[in-house]
C-alpha cells in the first residue's frame, strides 16, 4: 500500500503530466477589468438583488446642475458580464445611499443642485420594475450611507450644510414605511461607507468637516443603540465604497483628501478592529460604489481623479484566489500536495481551498482540484501589486507579472537574456531608451515599496519617476547630481519641512549590480521615507514627511520630463512594486 507522500506523489506526477502551463498569481486576489457601465457616473450608489447589482443614480458631471443629475437605473448581471436598462427613479439625484430588503431596493437622500440635500426615498421592485414614493427621511441629507440589519434599514451620516458631516443615525422600517431617531455616531462624518456584520453596523472613514478625513471606524448595535469606536483603517480616506464578504468589509478606492481619487483597498476585520492593505484596483476612483455578488466585489463607475472629477462607467471585479502555496517558498509543487494529503479528509483550514470562495469545512477532492489548477504556479508575495521582471528577449513591451499595467519600451533599449542579475535584463543607451508604464500609486495615499537591481548609470541619472498627475511627478529613484549617490527626489509638498530629496552617502554607478529600494512607511499622516542599498537601510527620515500626490504612471529609466541628461546608461532588472513597507528583513532577502 502507498503511504501518504507516496499518494502525494502519486498525484504529483499526474499533475505533471496533465501539462498545465506556468503562470503567476497573487495569492491576496484580483481585480478583473469588467464591461463598462453604459453611462458613465459618479456619486451614484448600487444594490443587488437576485445575483443582479443595480446601478442607481450619480452624476455625469463635475459641476452638479439639474442636467448633469441623473435618474438612470441599469442593472448588471456578473453571470454574464452584460448590462440592460431599467426604469429611471421618479427623483433624479447624486450623493444618495441604497440597500436592499426582502428583495427591494432602497434609494434614500441625496441631492440635485449643488449641495442642497433631500429627505427623498423610494423603493425599486426589481420584479416588477417599478419605483414607489415612500415616507420621506426625516433629516435631508447627502453623502450618508446605509445598512440592513433584521429588515430594518439604518441611515448614517451625511452633509446637511456645506462642508460639515453629522452624526444623525434614523432607522427605517419598510414593514410600516416609517422612520424612528437613534443613538447618534460618537462623529460627524459625510462620504463615509457602511456594512452590517453579524448584526451590527460599521461606518468607516469618511469626512468629519472639510478638508479633515477620518481613518476611524464605529460599531453600531441596534439591539441596545449604542456605539462603539471600533479600531481604524490604515489611513483616512473619504468617498470609497465598502462591501462585504465572508465577514470581512473592503474598502475599496476613495482617497485620503475630499479632491482625489487612490487605488487602496483595505481589508476591515470587525472582529479585531483591524485593516490590512489588499491589491490595488486597477484604476484609481473615487465616488465610486462597490456590491458583493458571490464572493467576488464589483467596483463601478466613479472618477478615476480629483477635480474636476470626469465620470467614468469602469467595472471592476475582485475575485479572491486561494492560498495554495502552503509551505511558503514561493512555488507550487510537490511539497504542497503532500501537505495537503497529510491533512485529507481534516477540517484543516490552510488546504480547505475549494470550492471556491471559502472551502466547505473538510480537505478532499474539491481542494486537490484547486490545488492541480495551481501547480507550477510562483506565487508573489503579499502586497506585491507589480513587477517587471524585464525577462523577455524581444520586442517592445515589458511583461508585468502581476496580470496587467506591461511597459512600453521606446528608443531601442536591449534585452540582454543572460546577463541580467535575475535571469535577463534590459539594458538602456543613456539617449531616449525609457520604458513607460500605466500603473498609478500616489506617495500620499499611505505605504509602498519599491525596489530594482541596477549596473551601470552616471549622476543625475534617473531610475524610476512618476509622470505628473494632478500632483506632482518626481522622481521615485535615481542618483545626484555631482556623485552618483542614490537619492529619492520623492520630496514634501513645496513649502513643507523638510523639502528636499533624501540623498544617501554611496555610489552606485560603479559598474557592479546592486539592489536599490524605497520604503515609504506610513501610519495616518505620519510618513518616513527609507533607502536600501545591497539589502541594508543607508538612510532614513529624522522627522515625519509630507509627501504629494499624484495620479501619472510611471518611466523606468528617464525623469517626468524626459530631460535629456536623466535618460539612464545601464542595465535595469527585476523592478518591484509593493502597496505596504517592506520589513528590512523582507528588503534583506529581495537583496541576496
Amino acid at each position: 500500500m502507498l503511504s501518504i507522500r507516496g499518494v502525494a506523489m502519486l498525484l504529483f506526477g499526474v499533475c505533471l503530466l496533465s501539462g498545465l502551463d506556468t503562470m503567476v498569481a497573487r495569492a491576496e486576489g484580483i481585480w478583473t477589468r469588467k464591461t463598462d457601465m453604459p453611462t458613465p457616473r459618479m456619486y451614484l450608489s448600487t444594490s443587488v438583488v437576485d445575483g443582479r447589482i443595480y446601478a442607481i443614480g450619480g452624476s455625469s458631471y463635475a459641476t452638479i446642475s439639474t442636467a448633469s443629475t441623473l435618474k438612470t437605473v441599469e442593472e448588471y448581471d456578473p453571470a454574464t458580464d452584460t448590462w440592460a436598462a431599467r426604469s429611471s427613479m421618479s427623483t433624479a439625484r447624486w450623493g444618495l445611499s441604497t440597500c436592499t430588503v426582502n428583495g427591494k431596493i432602497y434609494a434614500i437622500g441625496g441631492a440635485q443642485v449643488g449641495v442642497s440635500p433631500l429627505r427623498t426615498v423610494e423603493e425599486y421592485d426589481a420584479a416588477t420594475d417599478t419605483w414607489t414614493v415612500k415616507s420621506p427621511m426625516p433629516t435631508a441629507r447627502w453623502g450618508l450611507a446605509t445598512s440592513v440589519v433584521d429588515g430594518k434599514i439604518y441611515a448614517v451620516g451625511g452633509m446637511i450644510s456645506a462642508g460639515f458631516g453629522c452624526r444623525i443615525v434614523e432607522e427605517y422600517d419598510p414593514a410600516t414605511n416609517t422612520w424612528t431617531t437613534k443613538a447618534p455616531m460618537n462623529l460627524d462624518r459625510y462620504a463615509p461607507s457602511a456594512c452590517a456584520v453579524n448584526g451590527k453596523v460599521y461606518v468607516l472613514g469618511g469626512v468629519t468637516s472639510y478638508p479633515n478625513v477620518t481613518a476611524t471606524v464605529e460599531e453600531y448595535d441596534p439591539e441596545r443603540n449604542t456605539w462603539t469606536m471600533k479600531g481604524s483603517l490604515l489611513a483616512a480616506k473619504t468617498y470609497f465604497s465598502a462591501s462585504e464578504v465572508n465577514g470581512r468589509i473592503y474598502a475599496i478606492g476613495g482617497a485620503p483628501h475630499p479632491d482625489n481619487a487612490t487605488a487602496i483597498v483595505y481589508e476591515y476585520d470587525p472582529v479585531t478592529g483591524t485593516s490590512t492593505a489588499k491589491p490595488n484596483l486597477l484604476n484609481p476612483r473615487t465616488v465610486l460604489s462597490a456590491s458583493a455578488v458571490g464572493g467576488r466585489v464589483y467596483a463601478i463607475g466613479g472618477s478615476t481623479s480629483g477635480w474636476p472629477w470626469p465620470p467614468s462607467g469602469l467595472v471592476e471585479e475582485y475575485t479572491m484566489i486561494p492560498t495554495v502555496d502552503f509551505n511558503g517558498d514561493g512555488i507550487v509543487d510537490a511539497a504542497d500536495v503532500v501537505i495537503m494529503i497529510e491533512h485529507w479528509l481534516t477540517d484543516y483550514p490552510l488546504c480547505d481551498i475549494g470550492p471556491m470562495p471559502w472551502g466547505d469545512g473538510i480537505v478532499d477532492v474539491q481542494d486537490l482540484i484547486v490545488l492541480a489548477e495551481h501547480l507550477f504556479e510562483e506565487i508573489l508575495p503579499f502586497g506585491c501589486v507589480a513587477y517587471w521582471k524585464l525577462d523577455q528577449t524581444e520586442g517592445n513591451i515589458a511583461r508585468n507579472s502581476t496580470g496587467f499595467n506591461d511597459g512600453i519600451c521606446h528608443g531601442e533599449p536591449i534585452w540582454q537574456s543572460i546577463d541580467g542579475k535575475i535571469g535577463g535584463a534590459l539594458q538602456f543607451d543613456g539617449v531616449d531608451d525609457y520604458v513607460e508604464i500605466d500603473f498609478v500609486l500616489s506617495p500620499a495615499d499611505g505605504a509602498f515599496s519599491t525596489c530594482a537591481w541596477i549596473k551601470g548609470g552616471a549622476p543625475d541619472q534617473v531610475i524610476i519617476s512618476q509622470t505628473d498627475g494632478i500632483g506632482t511627478g518626481q522622481t521615485w529613484l535615481g542618483t545626484d547630481p555631482s556623485e552618483g549617490k542614490l537619492l529619492t527626489g520623492l520630496a514634501p509638498l513645496a513649502g513643507r519641512s523638510p523639502a528636499q530629496p533624501l540623498v544617501s552617502e554611496f555610489d552606485i554607478t560603479d559598474g557592479q549590480w546592486h539592489h536599490i529600494g524605497i520604503v515609504v512607511a506610513a501610519y495616518q499622516s505620519i510618513r518616513f521615507r527609507y533607502l536600501y542599498l545591497d539589502g541594508v537601510r543607508v538612510v532614513m527620515d529624522t522627522q515625519s514627511v509630507e509627501l504629494p500626490y499624484a495620479n501619472g504612471g510611471l518611466y523606468i529609466g528617464v525623469d517626468k520630463n524626459l530631460d535629456a541628461m536623466s535618460f539612464f546608461s545601464g542595465l535595469i532588472d527585476d523592478v518591484r512594486i509593493y502597496n505596504v513597507a517592506l520589513s528590512a528583513d523582507e528588503i534583506a532577502a529581495l537583496a541576496q
